[in-house]
C-alpha cells in the first residue's frame, strides 16, 4: 500500500493523511458496536486499518478528519482531492447492506447499524455525500448472491467488487460547480470507472469524513492511504514513521512525495540528502539505528522548505510486562477457577502480536500442565491450588513473566437453580401459568422454540470419512410434536433461521410458562422472592418494576414489560439489573445464562447405545446455560429482556465455612423471612417436608 501511494502522489499541498505506518488507531476514527474492532494489522506492503464485525447485525465506522483542515486554503480554492484506498476482505453473508462513503459536516449523519434509515443508501440519507459505494440488498435480475455494488445509488451504474481486492478512489472536487469526479480503480491496473455527480444546492462542499458500514454476519473492510490534497507545489513535511524493532535495533521509514527532495539527520549526526527515486520502494528511505536520539527530515521543493519532523528514538529492548491480564470466568467449590486472559498491545511500540505461554505447577504434584503459544481470549482452567506461571512472548521482544498464585478456596454460599424449578413452587410464589411457548417463528421470544435452542445428540456408533461420530439430533422444547429425532440438515436449517414448516421440525414437548406481574414486585418482594438474589431494581421513574417470566426447565425470564402486561407492548425495560445481597467484594457470583440465540446454551452428545429418554433426563438434570461471567459479590450483572433466560446462580466465599453463615437480606421481618433447603433454594414455608432448612441464616429442622 505504501508503494502505491508515494508512486502516484504529486508534490501538491497534503491537507490530511493517514498511512498507519505509524501504527495505533489514529483518534479520528470512531466505531460503533461494543463488539466490532478497528485494528491496525500490516502485511508485506504495509500497515492499514481493519474494520471487523462479528455474528451480530450490520454497523458502522468513520474517520472524521474535519472542515477544518480546510482554513488556510478556503480562499480561492478551485479544486481538491479525495484519495482513499479500500479492501473489502470479507461481505456479509446474511444481511447485504454494505457500504463505503465519504460526506461532509462536522459530524456523522449515520452512526450504527441499528439507526432510522441505515439500511438506505448514503446518498439517499444526505446532501452531503460526495460517493457511495452501496451493496444490492435486494435479489434482482442475475444478482441473487448481492455481488452488484450501485455508484452513488444508481441501480443502473454498478460494479462488483472482488473480495480481497484493493481499490482506489480518488475524488476531485470543486466547490465553485459543486462537481464532484470519481475514479474508482484496483490497485492492479485492470479495472477503471469514472463518473461524476453535482452536489445539491445545499450541501457542504468540503468533505470531511469517510462512512464505513459493515453487513451482517463476519464482513471486513480494510482502508489505507486516506489523504486531502490541493494541487500545486509545497514542501509537505515528511513522515516519519517506526517500522521495525529487534531488541534494541530500531528501523524508520521516512516518506514523501514526488518533486521533493528529503533531508535527514540521524541520532549519530549523519546528514543523509535522498531523491524521490533514490528509495527502494520510491519516496520511502528506510534508516536502520542502534543509537538513540533524534530523526529529525523536512523536504525541499525549489526554494520552498517544509517544516522539520522529529521522531525520538529509543534503542532498548523493550520488555512485555504488564500486557496480559486475568479475571476468573469460572469457578466452583474448592479451588478449581478458570481464568481468561487479554493481551492489550496498545501502549508496546509496533502493536506486535503476542502470544501466551501457560505452565501450572500444583502445590500437591498433581495436575501439572504447559500450554503454548495462546491467542488473547484464551481461556485456562486451573485445577487445584498452585501457582500459572504466564510468558508473554513476541518476536524482537523480551519476554514477559507474570504469576498467579491460585491459593484461595471457595465454598458454596447459595445455589439459585432457576432451570429446574418447578411450576407448583412458581405458583406458591405467586407465579400464573401462561399459554405454553409453541410457535414455529423466529422473532422475539419465540427465538425458543422456532430456532431450537435446546437439543442433544446422540452417537450412533458409526464414523464419517474423516473419522467423526455421526450423530442423531434430539431437541427437546419446540412446536410440533411428531417423531422424537430431527436429522442434521434439519437442524441446521433451523439455526439458520430458514422458513420452516411445523412438518419439517419434531419435539417432544412445548415450553410451560409462567408469569409474574410487576404488580406483585414490590421492593420487598424484590429482595425476598428468591433471595438472596434480588430481583430488578425500582424503575427509572420510581413507579413500576419490571414483569418476570419463567420458562420451565430453561429458568427467569426479563419479561421486559412495565406494569402488568405479560408481553413486551408499550414501555419496555431492555435489561434488568440483579445482585445478592449481604457479599463483600471477597465473595463471587457465578452467573449461568442461556440466550435464544443458543450462544451460550449446551449441547451434549451421549454415547451410541444411550436411549433417547435416558439421555433427555440427563440432558434436563444438567446445568444448560454455560458461565456468562463471574462478578464480585458486591457487583450486580443485567439480563436483557426475552431472550436470556438466568439458569443458575452460585454464590462462592473465599473459605470453607458452608451456607447457613451466608448474611441474607434483613429487610423483611423475622416471621416473613425466606426459607432456604441446604443447597440454597427458596421452599415455600406453607409445604415443607422433613429435613434441615435454613432461615436468617440459622438452622432449623422440621421433623
Amino acid at each position: 500500500m505504501l508503494a502505491l501511494f508515494v508512486t502516484t502522489a504529486k508534490a501538491d499541498r497534503i491537507l490530511f493523511s493517514e498511512n498507519y505506518e505509524a501504527g495505533g488507531v489514529p483518534a479520528t476514527w470512531t466505531r460503533n458496536g461494543s463488539a466490532t474492532t478497528l485494528t491496525i494489522v500490516g502485511d508485506t506492503e504495509g500497515k492499514y486499518i481493519s474494520f471487523n464485525l462479528p455474528q451480530e447485525n450490520g454497523r458502522s465506522a468513520h474517520c472524521l478528519w474535519g472542515e477544518s483542515i480546510f482554513e488556510p486554503v478556503k480562499e480561492g480554492l478551485t479544486e481538491y482531492s479525495v484519495s482513499i484506498d479500500f479492501q473489502f476482505q470479507a461481505f456479509g453473508n446474511n444481511q447485504f447492506n454494505g457500504e463505503i462513503a465519504v460526506f461532509s459536516g462536522e459530524t456523522c449523519p449515520k452512526t450504527n447499524g441499528a439507526a432510522s434509515g441505515n439500511w438506505d443508501n448514503f446518498s439517499a440519507v444526505t446532501p452531503n455525500c460526495f460517493f457511495s459505494l452501496t451493496q444490492n440488498s435486494a435479489t434482482e435480475g442475475d444478482d441473487t448472491d448481492h455481488t452488484h455494488w450501485y455508484i452513488n445509488g444508481d441501480a443502473t451504474n454498478v460494479i462488483t467488487p472482488a473480495a480481497g481486492t484493493w481499490y482506489n478512489l480518488t475524488l476531485t472536487i470543486n466547490p465553485s460547480t459543486r462537481e464532484v469526479a470519481y475514479e474508482l480503480a484496483d490497485l492492479d491496473n485492470t479495472f477503471s470507472k469514472k463518473g461524476s455527480k453535482t452536489l445539491a444546492e445545499d450541501a457542504n462542499v468540503y468533505a470531511s469524513g469517510l462512512y464505513l458500514m459493515n453487513a451482517r454476519y463476519k464482513s471486513v473492510t480494510n482502508v489505507d492511504n486516506i489523504k486531502v490534497t490541493v494541487p500545486g507545489d509545497y514542501a509537505n513535511e515528511p513522515v516519519i514513521a517506526l517500522t521495525g524493532l529487534n531488541m534494541a535495533e530500531r528501523t524508520y521509514t521516512i516518506s514523501f512525495l514526488e518533486g521533493e527532495t528529503l533531508h535527514v539527520t540521524l541520532p549519530d549526526g549523519t546528514e543523509k540528502t535522498v531523491g524521490y527515486n533514490d528509495c527502494e520502494p520510491q519516496g520511502a528511505y528506510t534508516v536502520t539505528t542502534t543509537t538513540s536520539g533524534t530523526i529529525k527530515a523536512y523536504t525541499t521543493v525549489g526554494n520552498l522548505t517544509s517544516t522539520t519532523a522529529e521522531a525520538q528514538v529509543v534503542c532498548e529492548a523493550i520488555v512485555l510486562n504488564g500486557v496480559v491480564s486475568s479475571e476468573v470466568v469460572a469457578a466452583e467449590e474448592g479451588f478449581a477457577k478458570t481464568y481468561q486472559f487479554t493481551i492489550d498491545n496498545s501502549g508496546i511500540e509496533m502493536q506486535p502480536e503476542i502470544f501466551m505461554d501457560f505452565a501450572f505447577k500444583s502445590d500437591d504434584g498433581s495436575g501439572d500442565f504447559t500450554l503454548e503459544n495462546q491467542n488473547s481470549g484464551a481461556q485456562v482452567e486451573v485445577p487445584s491450588k498452585g501457582t500459572l506461571t504466564v510468558t508473554a512472548k513476541a518476536l524482537g521482544y523480551e519476554r514477559g513473566v507474570t504469576n498467579i498464585v491460585n491459593d484461595v478456596e471457595y465454598t458454596a454460599k447459595a445455589k439459585l437453580d432457576f432451570q429446574h424449578m418447578t411450576g407448583e413452587y412458581l405458583t406458591e410464589l405467586g407465579f400464573a401459568r401462561m399459554d405454553d411457548l409453541s410457535a414455529a417463528s423466529t422473532s422475539g421470544e419465540t427465538n425458543w422454540t422456532g430456532r431450537l435452542r435446546m437439543y442433544f445428540s446422540i452417537a450412533t456408533g458409526e464414523k464419517d470419512e474423516e473419522g467423526n461420530d455421526i450423530v442423531t439430533y434430539y431437541p427437546v422444547y419446540g412446536y410440533n410434536s411428531q417423531t422424537p429425532d430431527i436429522t442434521a440438515e434439519t437442524l441446521a436449517g433451523a439455526k439458520a433461521n430458514l422458513s420452516l414448516t411445523p412438518t419439517d421440525l419434531s419435539v417432544t414437548e412445548h415450553i410451560q410458562r409462567y408469569f409474574l406481574a410487576s404488580s406483585k414486585v414490590t421492593e420487598e418482594a424484590a429482595h425476598s422472592l428468591f433471595a438472596p438474589l434480588y430481583t430488578w431494581n425500582t424503575a427509572s421513574d420510581g413507579t413500576d418494576v419490571a414483569a418476570i417470566k419463567f420458562n420451565i426447565g430453561i429458568g427467569l425470564i426479563n419479561a421486559g414489560a412495565k406494569g402488568d402486561e405479560t408481553g413486551a407492548g408499550g414501555t419496555n425495560y431492555a435489561t434488568a439489573t440483579l445482585g445478592v445481597d449481604g457479599l463483600t467484594e471477597t465473595d463471587l457470583i457465578v452467573v449461568s445464562k442461556i440466550t435464544d440465540y443458543g450462544s451460550t446454551s449446551i449441547h451434549p452428545v451421549f454415547p451410541a447405545g444411550t436411549t433417547p429418554e435416558d439421555a433427555k433426563a440427563q440432558y434436563k438434570a444438567m446445568n444448560l446455560g454455560g458461565v456468562s461471567q463471574v462478578i464480585k459479590g458486591t457487583e450486580t450483572f443485567t439480563l436483557n429482556r426475552i431472550d436470556a433466560a438466568l439458569t443458575r446462580i452460585l454464590v462462592l466465599a473465599p473459605g470453607t465455612t458452608g451456607i447457613e453463615e451466608l448474611p441474607y437480606n434483613k429487610i423483611v421481618s423475622d416471621h416473613n423471612a425466606p426459607i432456604y433447603n441446604l443447597n440454597g433454594v427458596q421452599v415455600s414455608p406453607n409445604a415443607l417436608k422433613k429435613g434441615l432448612y435454613i432461615k436468617q441464616g440459622k438452622k432449623f429442622i422440621v421433623q
